[in-house]
């Protein structure tokens, strides 16, 4: 009797043992997969927190995206115009100078001039205007001519500004000359014409390059 009780209880330890040890082992394995990834999904929010941050410094630095924007537009279209522009001036530059050699004008400087507001903002979309100032000497009726080669010229120029000042003259009237005799005056020759100084501001439109 005594050896059957015996051996009951050693039968109900061992089945003890062994469900104990089932269920240890259904709470740690599965646990272990379920801290596992319990650690991932962590370090992902991590992450896109980390992310999220980085975002909103790039937005903190844009105060205004919409004004950015426009700036780096403006910009662009100025790079494009002053590409256009560089390779349009000469040429326009050019055009003024070759009537003028062709009167023998004697031009003094002839320069795009950039600190002239041009008002662009009221020109159509891929045009732009500039300013070109000629400071020469000739004579009136000289100037008269070249004004009006600059109106035939290809190139559309306007007139914008035209100052004439009178240069000083070595000698205003010529002495009269005398026949070899020394009787007879001649004729007085003529003096030569007074030259005057002009500067002439011309402005023309350039179209950008597509």
């Amino acid at each position: 009797m005594f050896v059957i009780t015996q051996n009951k209880m050693l039968r109900m330890g061992i089945t003890f043992g062994v469900c104990s040890l089932i269920v240890i082992g259904l709470y740690f394995f599965p646990g272990k997969f379920i801290f596992a990834y319990g650690r991932r999904l962590k370090a992902e929010f991590q992450e896109s927190q980390e992310r999220l941050q980085a975002s909103h410094g790039l937005v903190r630095n844009f105060s205004n995206p919409q004004k950015a924007i426009e700036d780096i537009e403006a910009k662009a279209r100025e790079l494009k115009e002053m590409g256009s522009t560089s390779r349009q001036l000469p040429k326009i530059i050019q055009s003024l100078a070759h009537p003028a050699s062709a009167l023998n004008i004697n031009v003094i400087s002839i320069r795009p001039r950039e600190d002239i507001n041009t008002g662009d903002e009221n020109l159509p979309p891929g045009m732009s205007s500039a300013h070109i100032e000629l400071v020469m000497s000739c004579p009136y009726k000289t100037l008269g001519e070249y004004l009006k080669a600059v109106s035939k010229l290809s190139t559309a120029c306007v007139i914008e500004q035209l100052s004439i000042e009178k240069m000083k003259e070595e000698k205003a009237k010529a002495a009269p000359a005398f026949s070899e005799g020394g009787k007879t005056p001649e004729k007085p020759r003529e003096a030569p014409p007074s030259e005057l100084l002009v500067t002439l501001m011309v402005s023309t439109y350039l179209v950008w390059e597509i």
